[in-house]
């Protein structure tokens, strides 16, 4: 997404009505991936899921102060709570352990990371090493969840390719982590009813999509609807896209007026 792009959508949502109250105070679920120390990287990078330290730092505290009053709890994505808001983050950077999760921590803030073991193996320095996710895994408040095995569409494989994606990302996860992994996201948000199906018969219990929308906690737990934050996404855009004022991104085709390819 280009900078008069992201400012054109500013404009429209500053401008949107709030949705009914019913809506405001179902859960709200926010996907981020990779948190970096260069503001100017992240504000100028192609990737728009590269937010910069100093803006997700305003993220945290403005979570922060609202679960501290009350009035916006976060919770984890399991947690029965209908409302609130959750934090995940996709595909396993390693500054999710250096950067992100220690912010969190310090707050006592509980948040989930889905994982793509491929990322691991890969030995990539963006991302997390197999020391890296044990050290993260044991950080209170965080939930390691599954990403797919190697970042597939999921719902462009045979069934049986599916199964083993599915599958063995969780058991490697839990190998490694020694601890049950029930939880994962759709790499690409790619998902159909049959990659649904197999989540589940392998045994995740919830799945978070890439749809934006809010969460009706109790029903679909392997579609959960999340919000996208973006580069651009300071502590203003961060509280408009908590109160629905972005929710209008919901009712059009985002791949073909928004950049969202990457996640």
């Amino acid at each position: 997404m280009n900078l008069l792009k992201y400012r054109l959508a500013q404009v429209v949502s500053a401008t949107n009505f709030l949705p009914n109250r019913s809506e405001q105070r179902l859960r709200r679920v926010l996907m981020y991936h990779s948190v970096v120390k260069d503001a100017d990287i992240a504000t100028k990078a192609p990737d728009i899921y590269s937010i910069s330290e100093t803006y997700f730092t305003s993220h945290v505290d403005l979570m922060a102060q609202q679960n501290e009053t009350g009035q916006r709890k976060v919770v984890s994505l399991e947690d029965s709570d209908p409302y609130g808001v959750s934090i995940t983050f996709d595909d396993g950077y390693n500054d999710t352990l250096t950067i992100a999760a220690p912010l969190l921590l310090a707050k006592n803030l509980p948040f989930h990371v889905f994982v793509t073991p491929e990322n691991i193996i890969s030995g990539s320095p963006q991302y997390l090493s197999s020391d890296g996710l044990i050290a993260l895994s044991k950080i209170p408040g965080a939930t390691i969840g599954a990403h797919g095995f190697s970042h597939q569409h999921l719902n462009r494989l045979s069934p049986k390719e599916i199964t083993d994606e599915l599958k063995s990302s969780k058991e490697w996860l839990e190998n490694k982590i020694g601890k049950s992994v029930l939880t994962m996201s759709y790499p690409h948000g790619a998902f159909n009813s049959l990659v649904e199906e197999i989540a589940s018969s392998v045994g995740y219990m919830f799945a978070a999509t890439s749809n934006w929308d809010c969460y009706k906690v109790g029903t679909q737990p392997l579609r959960i609807p999340r919000i996208d934050i973006w580069n651009l996404d300071n502590r203003n855009a961060l509280q408009q896209k908590l109160d629905g004022r972005w929710d209008w991104l919901k009712k059009i085709n985002k791949s073909q007026n928004l950049d969202t390819s990457n996640k």
